[in-house]
């Protein structure tokens, strides 16, 4: 599996494009399994000699090895080897996302069935409550269900004593309130009503036991696999490292590190705190799961959880404990997102507040209705029972988490539960292109002379003299050519740097050199009207231009190419199926900014906005109305970041500035999308899970008190809600892929 756009070559097998890392190795490692080709790279290559015959197909062929349809060929001395298959496995990463669909690895632990045997017990007796209105309706028999219910509720009640709270669970006091009152219900229905109703009064609060129990047991059956995640990431992170102390000396094994404090990372172990790197050079496993080896050097970043594969680091600490990248949002009591989200507080609102005060308003109908205070009674206790289970106040906390555990399988991380919240939200998302959308190496492409006097190499020699006082990607291009053509910069001085426009200097021979875009020359005041054709020209092939004046007059231009960034393509289509419009922000002229944006289906372009000026036009989107995400750089690109509802800064996961709402363990331009499509997919996930575990109790509420149905009503719609609930959540939890 490839990405295609960083495949070196494609075949046709099967009526069907394959994507290879190389022509040989890559393919026939392909082939391998199905008996097919077993040549290695060089005799893959082939030449343009006559095919050779084919024999007609037979049964006894199927089988048979595939074969050239061209004799090989010896490659030449003089060409470049072939790429072999582990010269960057970057290269070979899956497409298909395998470690958003993965499950961890198991850590086997000691069986906690404690719980289970308590909901099994509670289960088991109010069914029997319920099942022995069967027998009759004598006073002894209706002791017996009501004791039995009785037993139901307080092993409820025991279990909740027992057994740890997790911080998105509901408080348990209005859980545990259905089936104690309804016990004590059935008790007053007893004493001093008929026996048909106290029957019904038994009946009712073994069905509340037993419901309560049974949506229990669905909430844990459906977040089973997310807390087994979530127990295997707190696993992982348990890791003790080198502490570098002030005398020199090393202490090994340390743990509880503390942020500034110095951290020794050797060949093989895992990274334990959130580190930047001041000395050494290593191949490092970036995050927990992935399976790319990439290089981090001094001033590089790393995540705890990180693997070094080779080498040896030796960095700052910058976040340590549940401050850490990983365990911010997702382990932390305090800081969970699952548990801080909009969705999550609006569950539990309704299970700890609202759901007494619809059962209060629910008896009061009835009452005015019916005029008992018993039929009153039980129906508030059938809707206090129907709308306070753990289904409704954290069934869509168990979509968040399933959210945030698959970005963190990427790398991406999260600041806090709000900036999770307005991630959720984006509707328009900015690209920087310099950097993200475009590799950001540009490469001068095209010299042209305007003028009579000077030739493209003392062109290029007073712009590289002129740009040697910028450090600009542009600047650093045409510092490239002119090294690579053995041209010597000329000599100016006095510099002056309009930061995303040009460069102003003076020559030796005391004239003004100007180099710059089409808009530092107009606000220099500088014709350009006899190469705006030209200039339009190169601006529909996606190139940047630059443009040389001497002395107040046009002497030539630049051409630069920027090549698009591997991912950019699929990284637009994340944000296309999310519903957010992206959009193209750039320095480059118009022609050139939709130039790139047609190759990438994106029709919202901001063209000539130079770096210092982005941030205005952020806000102008934001005034708009629109949730406004800026992908970018953490260096390069901070002034947009900076304006942004939503910064998504590549690469600055573990950093010890904590100003972005989204940090990205990986300079991958489809996980900075994906950042986004996840937290919204969760969102909706969440918030339709809570929507049809909550939507049928609550209807039942009304028919219940307008005496349509009995009160059970109400618990058995609450149950029928969870089922559809918990099987929409499993459902989601199967999905291979985004």
């Amino acid at each position: 599996m490839l990405d295609p756009l960083r495949a070196g070559h494609v075949a046709l097998f099967d009526s069907k494009f394959h994507y290879f890392c190389n022509a040989g190795a890559c393919r026939s490692a392909y082939l391998a399994p199905w008996g097919g080709e077993t040549t290695d790279a060089h005799e893959a290559a082939v030449s343009l000699a006559p095919p050779r015959s084919v024999p007609d197909v037979t049964n006894e062929h199927l089988g048979a090895a595939v074969e050239n349809a061209f004799s090989p060929i010896v490659p030449e001395a003089d060409l470049p080897s072939p790429l072999r298959l582990d010269d960057s496995r970057a290269l070979v990463e899956k497409i298909d996302r395998g470690q958003l669909v993965d499950p961890p690895p198991r850590i086997e632990t000691e069986p906690r069935d404690v719980g289970g045997l308590l909901l099994l017990l509670s289960v088991a007796a109010g069914t029997l409550a319920v099942l022995l209105g069967i027998t009759g309706e004598t006073r002894l028999v209706l002791f017996a269900r009501i004791v039995l219910a009785g037993v139901g509720a307080s092993v409820l009640v025991a279990r909740a004593a027992t057994i740890p709270r997790d911080p998105v669970d509901p408080n348990p006091i209005p859980i545990l309130a259905g089936p104690t009152l309804s016990v004590a219900v059935a008790v007053w229905a007893l004493i001093s009503a008929p026996a048909f109703i106290a029957a019904e009064a038994a009946s009712l609060a073994g069905a509340i036991a037993t419901i309560t129990a049974t949506t229990t047991w669905l909430l844990e059956m459906a977040r089973r696999s997310v807390d087994e995640e979530r127990t295997w990431v707190e696993h992982a992170l348990t890791l003790s490292g080198r502490r570098i102390l002030a005398d020199g000396q090393e202490e090994t094994d340390a743990q509880g590190f503390c942020a500034g404090e110095r951290v020794r990372v050797d060949e093989g172990e895992d990274v334990p705190v959130d580190l930047m790197i001041q000395e050494g050079e290593a191949e490092v496993l970036p995050w927990l799961r992935s399976s790319s080896p990439v290089r981090r050097r001094a001033g590089d970043t790393v995540v705890a959880g990180a693997h070094v594969v080779s080498g040896r680091l030796l960095g700052i600490c910058t976040w340590s404990g549940p401050d850490r990248s990983f365990a911010r949002v997702l382990l932390d009591p305090r800081r969970r997102a699952d548990a801080l989200a909009s969705v999550a507080r609006a569950s539990r609102s309704l299970v700890e507040r609202w759901a007494a005060v619809t059962a209060l308003g629910a008896a009061g109908l009835t009452f005015a209705i019916s005029r008992s205070p018993l039929d009153a009674a039980m129906t508030a206790v059938a809707v206090m029972a129907g709308l306070s289970t753990t289904l409704i106040g954290a069934l869509g906390s168990t979509q968040i988490a399933r959210g945030i555990l698959l970005a963190q399988r990427r790398g991406i991380t999260y600041k806090s539960a709000d900036a999770w919240e307005r991630a959720s939200r984006a509707s328009v998302a900015v690209f920087c292109a310099r950097g993200t959308l475009l590799l950001g190496e540009p490469e001068v492409a095209e010299v042209e002379v305007k003028g009579p006097n000077l030739n493209a190499d003392e062109l290029l020699a007073l712009a590289s003299g002129a740009a040697r006082s910028d450090s600009s990607p542009v600047a650093l291009a045409i510092l490239r050519a002119a090294n690579h053509r053995g041209i010597k910069p000329g000599p100016v001085r006095n510099p002056t740097v309009y930061p995303g426009l040009g460069v102003n200097a003076i020559t030796s021979a005391g004239e003004e050199v100007c180099i710059g875009s089409r808009a530092h020359m107009l606000n220099q005041r500088i014709g350009i009207a006899a190469t705006e054709w030209r200039i339009g020209e190169l601006s529909a092939l996606g190139r940047s231009v630059l443009l040389v004046a001497v002395g107040g007059r046009l002497v030539g231009l630049i051409g630069l190419q920027d090549g698009i960034r591997p991912g950019a393509r699929a990284s637009v289509q994340h944000l296309l199926d999310s519903n957010i419009e992206p959009v193209l922000m750039s320095a480059d002229a118009q022609d050139t900014c939709d130039a790139i944006a047609r190759s990438l289906d994106i029709e919202h372009v901001r063209a000539e906005i130079p770096n210092v000026d982005r941030a205005e036009e952020v806000r102008r989107l934001s005034d708009a109305g629109e949730a406004v995400a800026v992908i970018g750089h953490a260096a390069a690109d901070d002034v947009a970041l900076g304006a942004a509802g939503i910064s998504i800064a590549l690469g600055a996961a573990g950093s010890a500035s904590r100003e972005y709402d989204v940090a990205l363990a990986s300079d991958d331009l489809r996980d900075a999308a994906l950042a986004l499509a996840l937290a919204r997919r969760s969102r909706i996930d969440a918030r339709v899970s809570f929507a049809m575990a909550a939507l049928p109790p609550v209807l039942g509420v009304g028919v219940v008190a307008l005496g349509v149905l009995p009160a059970a009503f109400v618990p058995i719609a609450a149950l029928l809600g969870g089922v559809v609930g918990v099987l929409h959540s499993r459902q989601i939890g199967r999905v291979t892929q985004l």
